[in-house]
């Protein structure tokens, strides 16, 4: 496995600037496609250090997510109509209606569920673009940190530790910030029986 890695970070560094380029398609087409994302991302890590590694990280990731998401929401539903009972896809409906956002946000921080059948299944479904965005925005962020970081390297890691902690931490304060000011929360929560 790690003359894999090492073979990839050959290619990539050849590749020079079109790395940049290069990397974060990869991490779309994994996005896409049922591939587990963890390799790419370590490689990112290998390639271009903790931050920027999961800064391509996490735009790969977004651009495959928007892909799978729009796809499905332009082409999937017709055909999981036919696939599937109407009662099936109506009481998904109702379930993801009911969960909210914070249903979707949950969803991304579990490991049992898959990126990729969370972006398709989302766009089958009626979640609000929006939605459907900022939470996989947010939610994607530790697993981009903690895969693209684990290709860089533990020693270095926990050499940097307190760095990663507080800019953690910054963007943290800084979205939450962010959704208190544009006032997400109150847009997009259901009004509830009145």
């Amino acid at each position: 496995m790690e003359q894999f890695f090492y073979d990839i970070g050959e290619w990539m560094r050849a590749a020079g600037p079109w790395a940049y380029v290069v990397a974060p398609l990869v991490m779309a087409a994994v996005a896409i496609l049922p591939i587990p994302a963890e390799a790419p991302a370590m490689v990112n890590g290998m390639l271009f250090g903790p931050v920027g590694g999961t800064a391509v990280t996490w735009c790969g990731a977004m651009l495959g997510a928007v892909a799978s998401f729009e796809i499905a929401r332009a082409l999937g539903r017709p055909a999981a109509e036919k696939l599937l009972k109407p009662s099936a896809l109506s009481r998904a409906d109702d379930f993801v209606q009911r969960a909210g956002w914070g249903g979707l946000l949950l969803a991304r921080f579990m490991p049992l569920i898959a990126f990729t059948v969370l972006n398709w299944g989302a766009g089958l479904t009626p979640v609000r673009r929006w939605r459907f965005l900022w939470t996989t925005a947010v939610g994607i962020i530790p697993g981009a940190i903690v895969f693209t970081v684990s290709g860089w390297g533990l020693t270095n890691v926990l050499e940097k530790l307190p760095w990663f902690a507080l800019a953690l931490a910054a963007l943290l304060l800084g979205w939450m910030w962010w959704r208190r000011r544009t006032g997400i929360e109150s847009e997009d929560e259901d009004p509830g029986p009145k």
